[in-house]
């Protein structure tokens, strides 16, 4: 182990995997199985904002996690999909492409490229010191408002209205004049995800309510046959994505309509992870290098959109898991936004 500790250190790879404890690894095993099982339904949530087809929310907790893994240097950091960057994604593509079809999807995608490009040049010029200026309070602000704008967004999803209106508040004005038309079995199926999801966080944040919900959800859908009265998922494709390049055309205009966007995403991305990581290796007394960990997202980022072709993973960076170490012989699993 602790040659495998000298390498990892001398070619920045696995730094926030090795050394390996074995007592730990059915530990590891355990927080990796609970990790999957409370990303996998928000992944999906997060395509809803984000406008992209289901599946590409579960492509994001494969090869980019991977990717973090091997080239990031935390050891309580894993990126996947985000609410506060599917937001921004959403934003900005808004009239460059009708939202859900290959088109939408190959930008989301482009986005994707453009701010890891911009994580990789922070990491070349050494500019990991920049998320030092960055306020907390401005951060969780920022994500704060994010939280209540997607939030007020999806009421029209959660009472079964047809939604329009352009804008936060444009939305809330259809939802208003459209209430009259609120699908009942739709409303209840709300209030009780929530009811779940919340009332577990309360008792633990142990108990997956996420999980909970979704997978009651289905049980209940398919025994009462609920797509009678709501709109479902359907069939989810199956089988591994294509790695490709999105199949966009690279010209300069494009280019410029989509970089504020991308470099939005760029600081959302720095400024999480850098907090995340400083945090807990405060917590743990361990080191982890910043700019390390820019090479690991900047590559997560191209991960994520190089899974093309006929699906891509579009750019959903990042909800920052952290797998934390409990004095007992196990595991505390916990999800900050920070």
């Amino acid at each position: 182990m602790k040659v495998k500790a000298t390498l990892g250190s001398r070619y920045a790879l696995l730094q926030g995997v090795l050394p390996i404890n074995p007592s730990q690894v059915p530990h590891e095993i355990i927080a990796g199985l609970t990790l999957a099982a409370l990303a996998i339904p928000e992944v999906m949530g997060y395509t809803k904002i984000s406008g992209t087809p289901v599946i590409t929310g579960l492509y994001t907790i494969l090869i980019p996690t991977t990717l973090f893994a091997i080239f990031g240097s935390s050891r309580h950091l894993v990126v996947g999909a985000d609410s506060a960057t599917a937001a921004i994604l959403a934003a900005g593509l808004v009239g460059l492409a009708p939202t859900g079809s290959g088109q939408y999807v190959a930008l989301a995608s482009a986005l994707a490229i453009m701010a890891a490009g911009f994580v990789l040049l922070a990491r070349v010029l050494r500019l990991g010191f920049m998320a030092d200026f960055l306020s907390r309070s401005v951060l969780v602000g920022f994500l704060t408002g994010v939280g209540i704008q997607v939030a007020l967004g999806e009421i029209a999803g959660m009472l079964g209205l047809p939604g329009n209106g352009h804008g936060t508040l444009g939305k809330i004005w259809s939802d208003f004049r459209q209430i009259s038309q609120t699908n009942a079995y739709a409303a209840v199926i709300a209030l009780c995800v929530l009811a779940v999801t919340v009332g577990a966080k309360k008792v633990s944040k142990k108990i997956p309510g996420s999980l909970i919900a979704v997978i009651g959800a289905i049980a209940l859908s398919r025994a009462l046959d609920l797509g009678k009265h709501v709109h479902v998922l359907g069939t989810v494709p199956s089988g591994l994505p294509h790695i490709g390049l999105p199949q966009v055309t690279w010209q300069w205009d494009l280019m410029a309509k989509l970089a504020p966007t991308a470099f939005s995403m760029f600081v959302v991305i720095l400024a999480q992870s850098a907090a995340t990581s400083r945090a807990y290796a405060a917590r743990y007394n361990e080191r982890f290098s910043e700019n390390t960990d820019l090479v690991g997202l900047g590559l997560a980022n191209i991960g994520a959109a190089c899974r093309a072709h006929s699906w891509s993973t579009a750019a959903l960076p990042k909800l920052r898991w952290s797998i934390v170490p409990a004095d007992a012989p196990s595991f505390r699993f916990s999800s900050r936004r920070q």
